[in-house]
């Protein structure tokens, strides 16, 4: 199982020598990301900005989308084939066909919503990043997590916890 630490450190230097350590330690550039409003200063020092992944609300929001999408789905089929009569001699095509339509538009209109949304995961970041500050966020196994956060104890950057990477659909988050 993977889990992802979150740390808050104010300046870009600081991010530099958590992502010299890091790649010291083994963590690959992929698996270490930094939230800032300082898109350009990440940019030029070779750091991974968050994606629109992790910053928005995108998984989970589409995760939702498909499962309303699936149940409106179902309710559809039954209705165009059993009240309706349309597509009975072809029941289990037709109803797979309208729920699997539906379903993937709502995961498709979920989503879409989700990139107006903060990440319910980094929204207790939300002020730190305003005031300038930069939230690194670090993908580690089980196994090497306890040896990733000791050797990060040694710098001046404030652990904010971990989090599994997994979203859940109707996950509150933290904070």
């Amino acid at each position: 199982m993977r889990r992802r630490l979150y740390y808050l450190a104010d300046n870009i230097e600081m991010v530099d020598r958590v992502a010299n350590l890091l790649h010291r330690q083994g963590i690959e550039g992929w698996n270490f990301h930094v939230l800032s409003k300082d898109d350009v200063g990440l940019y030029k020092h070779h750091l991974h900005s968050a994606t629109p992944l992790h910053s928005q609300d995108i998984l989970r929001a589409g995760e939702r989308g498909a499962l309303i999408g699936l149940l409106a789905g179902l309710v559809i089929s039954l209705i165009v084939i059993g009240v309706f009569g349309f597509f009975q001699n072809q029941f289990i095509i037709a109803a797979l066909v309208i729920t699997l339509l539906v379903t993937m538009h709502g995961a498709w209109a979920g989503g879409m919503a989700g990139l107006m949304n903060e990440n319910y995961k980094i929204k207790r970041f939300h002020g730190d990043i305003e005031a300038g500050r930069f939230l690194l966020m670090i993908d580690v196994t089980n196994n090497s997590r306890e040896k990733v956060k000791r050797a990060l104890d040694s710098l001046p950057i404030v652990p904010q916890g971990d989090d599994s990477i997994v979203v859940l659909p109707f996950g509150f988050g933290r904070g």
